[in-house]
């Protein structure tokens, strides 16, 4: 079992490190400063992504930095810009997580709790999150009467890799959001989302009815 502070964090880094290559990201990491509040930088799709990896032994998306020198031990909190995202490793489930820096202090849920409390579920933040729902148990069919899961309520979860935002802008002028949506699983709203986190600018209102119109008048 890992108890020193550094030895967590160094795991953290690695298993962080070695997710965003996997993910296809180019990995930067300071060779002379130690003091910066952020461990290494992401690169992918000419977009730079300031990355403090954390050790979750417990959950939390811890909201502040600890070192030890010759005066004792400090601790400071992090400030809004001092990075963009998160990579919290989660040993129990020996995964990396990349919640933004806005979620600080949060608990990421691994297991479904025996509650009605609302939580942020590990699964929303495989990749680089902004914006993340709490989840209730009643999404994934628990019955806190029996503390059982049914399978068949379960409402579906599961993570979709969403396309390139070069991929996704050729798909919202080649057809509608709702199609787009029901091609990869998601929601309408899941679609919406994507655009505007990349910037995309979608089709006007009445423009897939406009254009079924002159299909049919052709």
């Amino acid at each position: 079992m890992l108890h020193h502070t550094k030895n967590k964090g160094d795991v953290a880094a690695t298993k962080a490190i070695a997710d965003l290559t996997m993910k296809g990201y180019l990995i930067f990491t300071p060779v002379v400063c130690e003091h910066l509040p952020f461990d290494c930088i992401a690169y992918k799709e000419k977009k730079y992504y300031r990355i403090q990896a954390k050790y979750a032994g417990d959950n939390r998306v811890i909201n502040r930095t600890i070192w030890v020198d010759k005066n004792g031990t400090h601790q400071k909190k992090y400030e809004a810009d001092d990075f963009d995202f998160y990579a919290v490793y989660l040993p129990d489930i020996d995964k990396v997580v990349y919640p933004s820096i806005k979620f600080s202090g949060c608990y990421i849920t691994t297991k479904i709790p025996n509650s009605a409390t609302p939580f942020y579920w590990w699964e929303d933040f495989t990749n680089f999150t902004e914006e993340a729902i709490k989840r209730t148990y009643k999404e994934f069919g628990v019955d806190l009467t029996t503390r059982k899961v049914n399978l068949d309520s379960r409402i579906h979860t599961r993570i979709v890799e969403r396309p390139t935002k070069e991929e996704l802008q050729k798909l919202v002028w080649e057809r509608p959001t709702a199609q787009i949506a029901k091609e990869f699983g998601v929601s309408d709203k899941a679609v919406e989302k994507w655009c505007k986190t990349y910037g995309i600018e979608k089709p006007p209102r009445g423009y897939w009815v406009k254009k079924a119109y002159t299909k049919l008048s052709t």
